[in-house]
């Protein structure tokens, strides 16, 4: 893998995979400035300052620079918080997911990028290669991290030495020790994204901490510090330990195309497995101008993994965003209410005693359809009328996912969303076409003072 990392160059990648990279580099930077006013986001920025006051990186939405390994964890809980930033992951057995959101490595990429001036092609490559390797170990899972007891950001360290080493210029070796190093330092209890628990505000800052760990691995590589080379496969190394054997663990040849052109971005602010069943229900809501009052019933038949993940009574009645962002039965209430229009801001404290969202969520029911286990997040709704009417939709390729992608446009527009009136049209437009003409940019110090509109508190 490390020799992988090392072989991609911007030349090699091709128009597509290139701009594939600026895209999503676009939808993380969105996701993040979207949580900017969230708690969590505010206690890790404020740790920050008063931890690591270096003037190394930015810290997104400021001109307020830190240490490099503060900027990316105060970053990532960012990019994180709304649950919004993009996914790429792989069905295994029902119920069973093997995936991991490979932009959460991208904190490394702003940070370590504009504190060492690498080009914006250089900060393109090190993303593909990123991806690359975070996308071989979740592809190579026999049955996902979590079911296991770990946190899918386990996978982190690994994207995090890969760009560290990139734009450090590390050779092979060097990223293999950064690797071992990491990833031997920093495995991530899935208690933070479990069934039956609240969630709280480490599921923002858990990747970012392991992150962390592999971009310090690099640093520490680089000065000869030796790792377990054999992390992946070695004995009581990641799959001994974390999968329960070797060999539930197969790492396989490398696709014919990048994994970042697999991965998926999000069209609603929520678990990826919901987009599918929500899509359906914010048609048949704009489709036939639905109203609360009018419906009976609601029954949501998709994959094991979304009623297993999404459905179980602790996420029914949620108190914060990170529970209500995985509640089937919130979300589905939520885009009714919202005439399909879930956005970042649609999680308030209002929403959550809201008594139409709550008496809508009482009528929601979840069944498991196993056709739907292979390829989620596909769904189908039925909404049954007091007037005994029935509509029915199925959507088996939501926006965002591979075959149905998000344009350009619609990246754009998600962005002014998340930007909630905090930029003016030039200002969507600066940092829209910083982005796309990323590889022109000889740093990308100007991307990072595009996104600075809140004066440091």
């Amino acid at each position: 893998m490390a020799e992988e990392a090392i072989a991609w160059n911007y030349d090699s990648l091709g128009k597509d995979v290139a701009h594939q990279a600026k895209r999503h580099i676009l939808d993380t930077l969105a996701c993040a400035i979207g949580a900017y006013d969230a708690d969590p986001c505010l206690a890790c920025r404020d740790v920050a300052k008063e931890l690591n006051p270096a003037s190394q990186a930015t810290l997104l939405g400021e001109n307020t620079k830190v240490s490099v390994s503060s900027a990316i964890i105060a970053n990532e809980t960012m990019i994180r918080y709304l649950d919004f930033n993009d996914v790429l992951y792989f069905p295994k057995s029902p119920g069973k997911i093997g995936g991991a959101h490979p932009s959460d490595a991208l904190a490394a990429v702003f940070a370590l990028g504009e504190w060492l001036g690498a080009s914006g092609r250089d900060v393109i490559a090190a993303t593909v290669a990123a991806y690359q390797v975070i996308g071989r170990i979740v592809d190579g899972l026999a049955e996902g991290l979590t079911p296991m007891g770990f946190h899918h950001g386990t996978v982190m360290p690994y994207g995090g030495a890969v760009i560290a080493g990139r734009l450090l210029n590390l050779n092979a070796e060097q990223i293999t020790h950064a690797m071992g190093i990491g990833g031997s330092a920093a495995v991530g209890l899935a208690v933070n994204d479990a069934e039956g628990e609240e969630y709280n505000n480490t599921k923002n800052l858990a990747d970012g901490l392991m992150v962390e760990r592999g971009v310090l691995g690099a640093f520490l590589a680089r000065r000869g510090f030796t790792g377990p080379e054999r992390i992946i496969e070695g004995n009581k190394g990641f799959a001994h330990s974390l999968l329960r054997g070797v060999d539930n663990f197969r790492l396989k040849p490398p696709p014919n195309e990048p994994y970042i052109m697999q991965a998926r971005t999000k069209f609603y602010p929520t678990e990826s497995t919901n987009q599918g069943h929500l899509s359906a229900t914010s048609e048949l809501v704009q489709a036939h101008d639905l109203q609360p009052e009018d419906i009976d019933g609601i029954v949501v038949r998709t994959n094991k993994r979304a009623i297993e993940h999404n459905g179980d009574p602790a996420k029914k009645y949620p108190n914060n965003k990170e529970t209500a962002d995985h509640s089937a039965y919130f979300m589905t209430a939520l885009s009714i209410v919202t005439r399909g229009r879930v956005t970042p801001f649609s999680f308030t404290e209002a929403a959550y005693g809201d008594p139409v969202i709550r008496m809508l969520t009482d009528k929601v029911v979840l069944q498991h359809l196993p056709e739907y286990d292979p390829i989620p997040p596909a769904a189908e709704v039925e909404i049954r009328m007091h007037s005994g009417k029935v509509l029915k939709r199925r959507v088996d390729h939501p926006k965002g996912n591979t075959n149905n992608r998000m344009s350009d446009d619609d990246l754009r527009q998600k962005f002014i969303d998340c930007a909630n009136g905090r930029f003016d049209d030039a200002a969507i437009d600066r940092v829209v076409d910083i982005c796309f003409s990323l590889e022109k940019q000889t740093s990308i110090d100007e991307l990072m003072q595009s996104l600075a509109f809140a004066e440091p508190r």
